[in-house]
């Protein structure tokens, strides 16, 4: 093919140096050529395919490839055919293919392509033009296969990128490139395979990134990037998979960030990014699974939803601040080691406050406990035990809440839920059964010892009953006479009519061995029914009344205290049954694992 151009003759004359072939001057970022620039700068599109794939008496390229930079590469195609610039499809090259900070007239066709490493660093390449029945693309490069990498560092794309299935042996590397296709993908890499890192570090993508069940042997490195594309997904990575991590930090999406089972080696890294999609998901990573950690931190911005669903992570390092908003986090199933850094506090207050902000997502509205028991189980092994119980106790109060307002549990069943929180936290408290068990004591303590001095106790034994010692003590006899069985008694000698029953019988040679009365070792055997200390066995409150106030009940009636505690003793013993088993359930786990 014979040069045209003062441009193409320089390319021939330099070729064999294996140099790169530069037009213009100035630093690289300033050697793009305008759109208009003259013969000096201009080289063909069909000439650049002439001596890349070395045919028809090309001369013989230089091991380092064809390296050009700062030419305008124009379309030498027919008037008004829709033909692409520079047309490699299916090519088999040898060497790199360098066309460096140079301005494309038309899009680059590299589909089916086989060659060492691309270079369209700086480059300008527009989109499919206007009316054409293709979608709108600026490099189609499907099933590309290069042995190196393939780079696009600062480069400007006005159309999509196209790497479907392209196996490339290094880096994809756009950093710093800006991709514009508002109305589709600005990058297309779906099942791409690199060997390397995928870089889009401080890019500028108007249109989503797509690279559906890519697998890249490194990083997919986003960090400082600007993805744009509010009605969608601005970076869509279902099943992708990575060798390295995922690096969105200070990237600003707008759009959803999309990776539902990825399988991530390395971490995923979200760190002052701001991601946004109002109304909607911002970051979807249901069935993920990170090797690494979650990074959370820094000033982070997130409007709209955080599915995390059946992810798992090794830890999270988050930053209470950066949480999504109260029902926009979705957590059920997640899984994850620990909590590292000192972003949040490790305590359950903090950590309820986090997974209080789920939603229920196509679950009907339905509670899910299985973020707490998570959480609690990752603060139990961190060697938070009772941060641990606290994020369990929460759970089962919301559980219960939640079955109630569903109308799944009536007004026995709340009632129950009320005695087990109050006293022993659902089984995760059971040492609280005791306190209440000790108050008891004390109270009741109080009640025989009052009942007691006010002789409103008698003797727990039959025999006792029907001896003249206590007989020949009840006031109620007449004259001497047993009113009951018409029997003359003797009374006791120094026996008044003022003296009661009790002291009556206690003052008595014969009462001396009758085991002596303790108030609170009587309120202690009346409550624990397993131990027996012989004071309920022995004495019980007379629980009758005297005169005119034997109905009325009042706790203020001095002749009713017997009664009272009466009472109180069949108080104590449902009591101390119902708290004892409680007590004892709760430390065999018999309440947590129901």
């Amino acid at each position: 093919m014979t040069p045209t151009t003062f441009a193409e003759k320089k390319v021939l004359n330099e070729l064999e140096t294996g140099l790169d072939i530069v037009f213009g001057e100035g630093p690289l970022e300033d050697r793009l050529p305008p759109a208009e620039a003259g013969p000096d700068r201009q080289v063909r599109a069909s000439f650049v395919r002439w001596l890349a794939m070395g045919s028809d008496g090309a001369p013989t390229l230089h091991a380092k490839g064809l390296r050009i930079v700062g030419a305008l590469i124009t379309n030498d195609g027919p008037a008004g055919a829709e033909t692409p610039g520079l047309d490699l499809e299916g090519a088999v090259l040898k060497h790199d293919l360098a066309l460096i900070a140079c301005r494309f007239h038309a899009p680059i066709l590299l589909r089916n392509a086989r060659l060492q490493s691309l270079f369209l660093n700086h480059a300008h390449i527009p989109g499919s033009a206007p009316g054409t029945p293709a979608a709108n693309w600026a490099l189609t490069a499907d099933r590309l296969e290069t042995r190196g990498g393939v780079f696009l560092r600062d480069a400007r794309c006005e159309g999509e990128v196209r790497l479907l299935g392209a196996r490339i042996g290094g880096n994809l590397d756009s950093d710093g490139a800006t991709l514009t296709n508002p109305n589709g993908n600005a990058l297309s890499g779906s099942r791409l395979e690199a060997r390397g890192d995928v870089f889009l570090r401080g890019a500028r993508c108007e249109g989503a990134v797509h690279l559906l069940g890519a697998r890249i042997g490194g990083d997919l490195a986003c960090t400082g990037a600007t993805l744009t594309n509010p009605n969608g997904d601005t970076l869509s990575a279902d099943g992708l998979h990575t060798r390295g991590g995922v690096f969105l930090s200070g990237a600003r999406c707008e759009g959803a960030v999309s990776l539902p089972g990825a399988r991530i080696k390395g971490d995923l890294a979200c760190n002052g990014a701001t991601l946004s999609r109002p109304g909607g998901d911002a970051l979807v990573a249901s069935s993920a699974e990170v090797g690494g950690i979650l990074f959370w931190i820094g000033e982070m911005t997130v409007e709209g939803a955080v599915d995390l669903r059946a992810a798992s992570f090794k830890a999270i390092y988050d930053h209470r601040a950066c949480w999504p908003k109260p029902g926009e986090l979705g957590l059920d199933r997640c899984a994850y080691g620990a909590f590292v850094g000192n972003g949040v506090p490790v305590s359950a207050n903090a950590r309820i406050d986090w997974l209080g902000r789920q939603y229920a997502k196509g679950d009907g509205q339905e509670f899910r406990p299985q973020p707490w028991e998570q959480c609690a189980k990752v603060l139990r092994e961190m060697g938070h035990r009772e941060d641990a119980r606290l994020i369990l106790i929460d759970k089962e109060r919301r559980l219960r809440a939640d079955a109630a307002r569903r109308g799944q549990r009536g007004w026995l069943l709340r009632a129950a839920d009320r005695v087990l929180d109050v006293t022993i936290a659902y089984g995760h408290r059971p040492l609280r059964a005791l306190l209440f068990l000790a108050i008891l004591w004390f109270i009741g303590a109080d009640v025989f010892r009052a009942a007691w001095h006010m002789d409103q106790f008698k003797p727990n034994n039959a025999f006792v009953l029907r001896a003249p010692e206590w007989v020949m003590c009840d006031p109620k006899l007449e004259d001497g006479r047993d009113m009951a069985s018409g029997k003359d008694v003797a009374r006791p000698e120094g026996w008044s009519a003022d003296t009661s029953q009790l002291k009556c019988f206690l003052e008595q040679p014969e009462a001396r061995d009758f085991p002596k009365f303790n108030a609170g070792i009587y309120a202690f055997d009346v409550l624990f029914p397993l131990v027996d200390v012989e004071q309920q066995a022995n004495w019980i409150p007379d629980p009758a009344c005297a005169g005119e106030a034997k109905w009325s009940m009042l706790p203020s009636s001095r002749d009713c205290v017997g009664w009272w505690a009466k009472a109180f003793v069949y108080v104590l013993i449902l009591a101390g049954w119902g708290l004892s088993l409680l007590a004892v359930a709760g430390f065999s786990g018999l309440v947590k694992s129901d």
